[in-house]
């Protein structure tokens, strides 16, 4: 079955599997040392974490929480940056937040409180919020028109397998893919919100599927490509993205503008897989594909399809402006696709995984971890010649590993570093659990970056200035 991409009310689980996901492919079980989280990869050849090229400015995190709030995420829609907190959403005014006074229902039959996950549209009339129960074994995944007319729609109503896989908004209408083991829900492919719109999945047969490729879970048989997700371009392009024929490889399910019928572009030339939660992205003309680390941007414009060239770091976010401009978050860097090239408009004091980023003009918002943060210029931990801290940060440590855990593999390879007598491994317990090395010196910083990316070829190890807040020891010990 297709993974839903949307955070749920069981976000942390998801976070920690996406860590997980992007370390190895494959959700790793407690007690097993993490080759790196996503966030750890390297800004550039020298793997210091500097203030940027000239003319880039380093950005650190301040968290936004006005008057007392805490709002847990934020989102560009049409007209507006929009903030969540529980079960309402609020519009960003300068350094306050204006709530709005509807809100979703505070629980969903008797599965417990609910929990926003996404917010798409336009404010203040046409706001589509997608919600469900921080019950796991009832997450009852539900759309709603939090303003303006449209039909409400949740599944699984008594618990089960079920997902919003995506909203893709045409013109003044809003459809909505989704699916269901119960109660005969099956795959919902449907108009939630103004005229209706005649778009089709292609059936198996239509499809050309072969009676073996056929899976039968649903009543009527499921379409030729259960998608993991859907977006649309401005210009009303609509693309759904999927395995076809269930076993055929990842395929796109296009509708140009105004079409009804569908039309499929193999993807498989271009892309290794679809990775865990695949993410479509609607720009002015363009449709985006970003399918995790292994593979590269995918560009649907103008009827075709090409791969963007990769950036130095692999991403480990990719979002649309307001202005509709193509941007991710690779390592430490801010990158924005301008004119047939990745551009680096800013610098992250520190990699962090986040859940969004909004770039709205000049203005920058960013969440992670249950909290919103504004960003602006700083010099937070990036490495500079005055540096009398230094810390070879290696990556970030899976939630799942104890609290005693000892990086056997870590250890390994640092214990064959000619200066390993110098040198403390340390994690770090400050915003989240990290792994570091402290070193007595650039020189030696740079010398065991060289080494760790020799003997753990997975990793991509920078260089930053810390002085860590009662760090973890671990002994070396030679390895063993």
């Amino acid at each position: 079955m297709p993974r839903t991409p949307h955070f749920t009310s069981v976000l942390p689980l998801v976070m920690l599997a996406c860590l997980a996901a992007c370390k190895k492919d494959a959700p790793a079980p407690p007690q097993q040392e993490p080759s790196k989280a996503p966030a750890t990869a390297a800004p550039s050849a020298s793997s210091v974490a500097p203030t940027g090229p000239k003319g880039v400015p380093t950005l650190v995190l301040e968290e936004f929480a006005p008057a007392g709030s805490k709002p847990e995420a934020v989102f560009a829609v049409e007209g507006a940056v929009v903030v969540t907190q529980k079960q309402r959403v609020g519009r960003i005014v300068g350094e306050s937040i204006e709530w709005l006074k509807e809100t979703i229902p505070p629980e969903i039959a008797t599965s417990g409180a609910t929990v926003i996950d996404s917010v798409q549209g336009v404010w203040p009339d046409a706001l589509d919020v997608l919600y469900s129960s921080e019950s796991m074994r009832a997450p009852v995944p539900s759309y709603m028109p939090l303003t303006g007319k449209g039909t409400s729609k949740s599944f699984a109503w008594g618990g089960g397998p079920a997902a919003i896989n995506g909203l893709a908004r045409i013109g003044e209408s809003v459809l909505l893919l989704g699916w269901s083991y119960a109660y005969g829900d099956g795959i919902f492919f449907s108009t939630v919100r103004g005229p209706k719109l005649e778009r089709k999945q292609q059936t198996p047969a239509e499809a050309g599927c072969k009676p073996e490729e056929v899976q039968n879970e649903f009543m009527p048989v499921r379409p030729a490509i259960w998608a993991d997700t859907l977006a649309a371009s401005k210009s009303g392009v609509l693309v759904a993205v999927g395995q076809l024929c269930h076993s055929r490889g990842p395929t796109l399910e296009v509708w140009e503008e105004n079409a009804t019928k569908s039309r499929f572009i193999d993807v498989k030339p271009l892309v290794k897989d679809l990775g865990y939660w695949p993410k479509l992205l609607g720009g002015k003309d363009e449709v985006w594909l970003y399918s995790g680390k292994n593979n590269p941007i995918l560009e649907l414009k103008g009827g075709a399809l090409t791969a963007l060239p990769r950036t130095e770091a692999p991403p480990t976010l990719a979002f649309v402006s307001t202005s509709g401009v193509l941007h991710v978050v690779a390592g430490p860097s801010l990158e924005r696709w301008e004119d047939g090239k990745w551009v680096e408009i800013a610098r992250l004091s520190w990699p962090t995984l986040f859940r969004t980023m909004v770039v709205d003009g000049e203005a920058m918002w960013a969440s992670a971890e249950g909290k919103v943060y504004k960003l602006r210029e700083g010099k937070g931990w990036s490495f500079g010649d005055d540096c009398k801290t230094p810390v070879v940060y290696l990556y970030d440590v899976s939630p799942g590993n104890a609290n005693n855990f000892t990086f056997p593999g870590t250890r390994k390879a640092l214990a064959t570093f000619p200066g390993v007598a110098d040198i403390r491994l340390v994690e770090i317990r400050e915003g989240g659990r990290r792994l570091g090395v402290e070193v007595k010196s650039q020189e030696q910083g740079e010398a065991l970056i060289t080494h760790v990316r020799a003997t753990m070829k997975d990793e991509n190890p920078i260089l930053i200035c810390h002085a860590p807040n009662k760090p973890r020891v671990i002994e070396i010990n030679d390895g063993k």
